[in-house]
């Protein structure tokens, strides 16, 4: 079974990457490999979540709004009109763990600039390695609704480390994000914060106003009781319409046009 398993993986990535990762995969350092695949060179952990994280991303595209037209469309029309003002578009992609929702974000949306907000210091290493070549900054930081600091809670693997405030690592917000950005203009928020979603949208909500859609994966099912959907719940206005990916939420407004 475990051979079966093995291969039913392995084909799971090729699907994901591409042929070409079977044959040029090589040992980088002890726990860190490389291998040439149809979105370039990509580093990973052959022992970590990483390879299955291609997977739910560039494989079977969580984020691929291609999989809804109409909605696609519109975010397609908003990222136009801001570059036809001489504007950045700008693509958050917080909980960004080895770079690739930014890697996909920036196949979609060339000329954006995206920022990958990633707290842990081993994840935020390989990002950097996986999205050098784009045009990606790697902020080493959480996001949250205020600034502050947060510490680290450790998992089983890498795509399930939590935060929590109080501690060394430092809190940006969206808003300070977008500040260090010139001429820019927030197009798609992504969030996959293992949580602590519920501290990003319990306050200084304004930035929604701004975004054309936000993709958000919930947790109520991994921290029952603690209520981690409900700040989000009511932040997100009528405006929206919710789409279901995989795992994630997709809030799309309902017409390209902003409040």
């Amino acid at each position: 079974m475990q051979l079966i398993e093995k291969y039913r993986l392995q084909r799971l990535y090729v699907k994901a990457l591409g042929p070409s990762y079977l044959f040029s995969r090589q040992v980088v350092e002890p726990g860190l490999a490389s291998a040439r695949t149809k979105f370039g060179k990509l580093f990973f952990r052959p022992a970590d979540s990483d390879l299955m994280t291609f997977w739910h991303t560039l494989g079977a595209g969580e984020y691929d709004l291609g999989k809804f037209p109409h909605h696609a469309a519109i975010v397609r029309a908003a990222y136009d009109e801001i570059r036809q003002r001489g504007k950045t578009p700008v693509i958050v992609d917080a909980g960004a763990n080895i770079g690739a929702a930014s890697i996909w974000f920036s196949e979609q949306y060339p000329a954006a600039r995206i920022i990958a907000v990633e707290p842990d210091p081993a994840n935020a290493r390989i990002c950097r390695l996986n999205t050098e070549h784009r045009l990606v900054d790697v902020i080493e930081a959480a996001l949250g609704a205020k600034p502050g600091s947060v510490s680290l809670v450790a998992a089983d693997e890498s795509w399930g480390i939590q935060t929590v405030r109080g501690g060394d690592v430092p809190v940006v917000t969206i808003q300070s994000l977008l500040n260090g950005v010139e001429n820019a203009e927030l197009l798609l928020v992504k969030i996959d914060i293992e949580g602590f979603e519920s501290d990003v949208f319990k306050e200084e909500t304004g930035w929604i106003e701004q975004a054309t859609a936000v993709i958000l994966e919930p947790h109520d099912w991994m921290l029952p009781g603690q209520g981690t959907s409900r700040a989000f719940r009511q932040a997100i206005g009528p405006e929206f319409e919710m789409l279901l990916s995989g795992e994630n939420l997709i809030f799309v407004r309902s017409s390209a046009a902003k409040t």
